[in-house]
This record gives structure tokens, C-alpha cells and sequence, in this order.
């Protein structure tokens, strides 16, 4: 039987594609160019971070392009590693925004912002990311969740690509928000319509963005940070 590509086959696979090379634009001096491994990067801590998330952005563009292709069992056999990555992606996540912090890792950033960021994208990946499990029989709703979970993830990504200085913090609101409107565009071409999971996932990606800035300006933060983390 001669394969039959749907516009699912086609769009989600471009989707993942286009998430790696955001990554890999981002981080390209820094990390893919030397090598991965080889990256003289600041600690061992930033080396493991850096590869749990790589790898769940590999994981991704695979496991998209095994079900475009009709590789299913494969897709599930994969998938494990979608419960056993996010936890770890989480912990480490953590960790090195903590290290980042104390080490004055991004100086252009104010500490809170990075702390308030990096934490609020950890938690609507996770979200979104068991929301895709949970919905894993419902293969429309899972590849959105999955998609819309990665998407979350890709403010520091983008924050590294070479905008102006003085519009840096701007240029990185609007390639974030962006994103997901794709997917959105998509489903607007496609069924006419907005898909639960795309309206859910984008919703959550725009409240996190939007409150950020607010949310890392309470007074208490500084605090925080001089007291727990410094």
C-alpha cells in the first residue's frame, strides 16, 4: 500500500523541525557548533540540563515523523521516554536557574526575570505535557499538547538569537508569541476551527508570557533571591 501523506503528516513533522531550529539557531555558538559535549560550557550541571532538553527536542521530531510515516508501535514503544524526560527536564531546569543565578550567568537579565521566566515555562511545559499523556488516545489533541508543551519552552532559546540590544527583551515576546499562532493557523486551515488542545495549550503560553513581567517585579523577589539563592 502506497503512502498517502495527510496535511498532519506534513504540518506537525515541519512543526518539530522548526522548534529544533529555533533551538539550534539559539544556541548555536554556545553549544551546537562546538560540538554538544564538547561545549566549554560553565559546569556539569549545564552539560546535563542542556542535554535532557536536546534530547526531548530530538524525541520530538522523531516521534512526529514516526507517526506521519505510520510507525506506531514504534511512537509507543518511544513515548516511555515522554514520561521518564519531563521529570528530569524539571529537576535539572531547576538547578541550573538556580547556578545560572548565583553565577550571574545572564547579566542583561535581572535575576527575578530569569527565575519568574524559566520557572513559569518549566510549569506549562509539565502541564501540557501530562495533559498530552492523558489525552495520548486522542491522537489531534496529544500531537497539540505535545507540540504547544515544547513551544513553552523556547524563551531562552530565543532570547540568545542577535537582536539589537535595546529591543532584545521585545524580539523575544514576539517570536514566543508567535509560535503558537502556527498551530492555530493551521487548525483555522484545516477544520475551520480552533482545537481544544490548541486553545488550552496557546492560552496557557500566552498567560505565562503576559504575567510574567508583573509577576517578577513583586518586591519580594529580590529577597528571594539575595536570602535563598545568592
Amino acid at each position: 500500500m502506497s503512502w498517502k501523506p495527510r496535511s498532519d503528516d506534513i504540518f506537525f513533522p515541519a512543526m518539530s523541525v522548526l522548534i529544533l531550529a529555533v533551538v539550534v539557531f539559539g544556541f548555536a555558538q554556545s553549544y551546537f557548533l562546538p560540538g554538544l559535549v564538547f561545549a566549554k560550557l560553565p559546569n556539569a550541571l549545564v552539560h546535563i540540563h542542556g542535554a535532557l532538553f536536546v534530547s526531548w527536542i530530538f524525541l520530538l521530531v522523531l516521534q512526529n515523523f514516526l507517526v506521519a510515516v505510520r510507525k506506531i508501535k514504534w511512537h509507543i514503544t518511544l513515548g516511555v521516554l515522554g514520561l521518564i524526560l519531563p521529570p528530569l527536564m524539571a529537576v535539572f531546569g531547576v538547578l541550573t536557574v538556580f547556578d545560572s543565578i548565583r553565577r550571574n550567568g545572564t547579566p542583561f537579565i535581572p535575576p527575578q526575570l530569569i527565575l519568574v521566566g524559566d520557572f513559569g515555562e518549566l510549569l506549562v511545559f509539565l502541564v501540557l505535557v501530562a495533559w498530552a499523556m492523558i489525552v495520548r488516545r486522542s491522537p489531534a489533541a496529544h500531537k497539540r499538547f505535545m507540540i504547544l508543551a515544547t513551544m513553552a519552552l523556547l524563551g531562552p532559546a530565543i532570547n540568545r538569537w542577535p537582536f539589537p540590544a535595546h529591543i532584545r527583551l521585545l524580539g523575544t515576546f514576539v517570536v514566543f508569541l508567535l509560535l503558537p499562532l502556527l498551530v492555530a493557523a493551521y487548525d483555522l486551515w484545516s477544520t475551520h476551527r480552533i482545537a481544544r488542545a490548541t486553545a488550552i495549550g496557546t492560552g496557557l503560553i500566552y498567560l505565562q508570557a503576559l504575567t510574567m513581567l508583573p509577576i517578577a517585579s513583586l518586591p519580594f523577589w529580590p529577597r528571594l533571591i539575595a536570602e535563598y539563592i545568592k
